[in-house]
């Protein structure tokens, strides 16, 4: 009896692995990416949970500092800017004073620029005219506010532009708070420093042409919902600017935008808990050069940057990598660019790669296994300057 009930057992599991063989062989053949990802987010979880296999698999980073020192040791203190011919002090429109942020919102009209002069505001800051300019003057600081239950500053008109102002510490219900909440047609982000907050840009569907310059985003995300940037469609042109170590599974920037460009900007996440540098969840037009990129030790999310992996709804999808320098150190491995259609149009050259293994890529680019290789100075500093030459 006991013979025959152990021949049963072992003919059960037999036939129990096989079936699960021939079904996961199955939906191999008819979904790849599914097996795929499902694959590495196993291998991923076993790796951060049993650190010795991390090493084994390549080059291990020891973080041995704060993350708040792995900032300060790259990136000076953000630099406000005193123009002398505005006033410093009270906020005013055309030479008239007003006592708060809200009695100034309300008197704007189409044209108008808004000055808010040096001082720490804890109100918010509802926009509704059109072609209005914001301006801080020294070091403006909007901090634990928030308006209609969706951030700092309410951009409800068209061209928008905001310049000089810190915004930290924006919280909301939905946790998305937001810096600025971008709800009107076209919007510029001037040396802005948002950070410590749960969002620091959301847009709606139609954003128009969302352009961020001399700026910085630090320490930004929520529950993997909220992230630096969030665009939801339209354009996103950035230069000259900083993503800094967005936390909470967050990406440093998600575009939905037909046309994301990114040029001569830094984007790292050190030793964040981030998830993706990059994501363009619906595929379009993606353009990135001479920039720095680098995803940490301790990130989330294995891939650098995600590619048209939740749907293609673009009529022009095109990706440009030229001229910059990857460096990929996560413990867990990674992958520069995860896309859903290999097909993609795609211009990847002269760049830097800096990963354990070498990415499978089109183009000449230069790869070095470590940063030793690559002449680069040792974790966490990063390159500042990167030639310009495509």
């Amino acid at each position: 009896m006991m013979k025959h009930t152990t021949r049963l057992i072992i003919l059960y599991f037999a036939g129990a692995g096989l079936v699960g063989h021939l079904m996961l062989f199955t939906l191999y053949i008819a979904k790849p990416e599914i097996v795929k990802k499902g694959y590495t987010l196993a291998t991923d979880k076993i790796k951060k949970h049993i650190p010795f296999l991390s090493q084994l698999s390549g080059h291990h980073i020891l973080v041995e500092k704060t993350l708040e020192e792995e900032i300060a040791e790259n990136f000076p203190t953000w630099s406000f800017i005193n123009n002398p011919e505005l006033p410093l002090l009270g906020i005013q429109i055309n030479d008239q004073l007003y006592s708060s942020l809200k009695e100034a919102a309300q008197a704007l009209k189409d044209g108008d620029t808004l000055i808010i002069g040096e001082g720490l505001y804890q109100e918010p800051l509802v926009i509704k005219a059109n072609n209005i300019t914001v301006i801080g003057n020294g070091h403006v600081i909007l901090e634990s506010t928030e308006a209609e239950g969706k951030g700092a500053i309410i951009t409800k008109g068209s061209n928008t532009r905001i310049v000089n102002i810190e915004c930290r510490n924006i919280q909301v219900r939905d946790k998305n708070g937001s810096c600025v909440r971008h709800e009107g047609i076209n919007l510029t982000l001037q040396n802005v420093y948002f950070h410590n907050s749960e969002q620091g840009l959301l847009t709606g569907s139609k954003p128009g042409i969302v352009e961020i310059n001399d700026s910085r985003f630090e320490q930004l995300g929520k529950n993997g919902q909220a992230h630096g940037v969030y665009i939801g469609g339209g354009q996103l042109k950035i230069n000259n600017s900083l993503f800094i170590a967005a936390k909470s599974e967050g990406h440093e920037i998600k575009s939905r935008a037909e046309l994301t460009q990114i040029n001569n900007s830094i984007i790292a996440s050190f030793s964040s808990l981030d998830s993706r540098l990059i994501d363009i969840p619906d595929g379009g037009v993606l353009e990135i050069k001479n920039s720095v990129l680098e995803q940490g030790p301790t990130s989330e999310n294995g891939d650098m940057i995600g590619y048209a992996l939740e749907k293609s709804r673009h009529s022009i999808n095109k990706i440009q990598l030229i001229n910059n320098i990857f460096i990929l150190e996560r413990n867990a491995g990674n992958t520069l660019l995860h896309q859903k259609n290999s097909l993609t149009d795609t211009d990847i050259r002269n760049n830097i790669i800096i990963a354990s293994q070498q990415p499978e890529l089109s183009g000449f680019n230069l790869f070095f296994k470590t940063r030793e290789e690559a002449g680069l100075e040792p974790y966490p500093l990063l390159p500042q300057k990167i030639s310009t030459k495509e």
